[in-house]
């Protein structure tokens, strides 16, 4: 009885963070297409990881993303926002940061005992 009863605990919990989780995804996207913004653009740059990911950005990548902080720095000092259609045609969940990289050989280094 007692372990049923934790499993639907288990069960409706896990069923209401989901529906949070995607919430938050839906509204922080709304957030950044308003603004031409993907989501790593908004990522801590001072972040050790993030960081070392922007450092290995090729010259394109990294000028595109200062771009689209630019853009969305003026359209907010203006009170704007992109266009519907250039809203929708934008995917701020798009990843160009390698950021499992990074985090990965940080851990190697912190691992590492000579």
């Amino acid at each position: 009885p007692g372990t049923t009863w934790r499993r639907r605990q288990q069960t409706i919990m896990s069923s209401l963070m989901r529906f949070a989780a995607k919430w938050y995804q839906d509204a922080t996207a709304k957030e950044l297409r308003k603004y031409g913004l993907r989501y790593q653009d908004i990522l801590n740059e001072w972040h050790p990881d993030v960081e070392v990911a922007i450092s290995r950005l090729t010259p394109e990548e990294l000028s595109n993303r200062n771009k689209r902080i630019k853009r969305a720095i003026d359209l907010s000092l203006k009170h704007s926002e992109l266009s519907k259609e250039a809203q929708m045609a934008f995917d701020p969940y798009q990843e160009y940061l390698p950021m499992e990289r990074a985090a990965k050989e940080r851990v190697e280094r912190m691992s590492y005992k000579p």
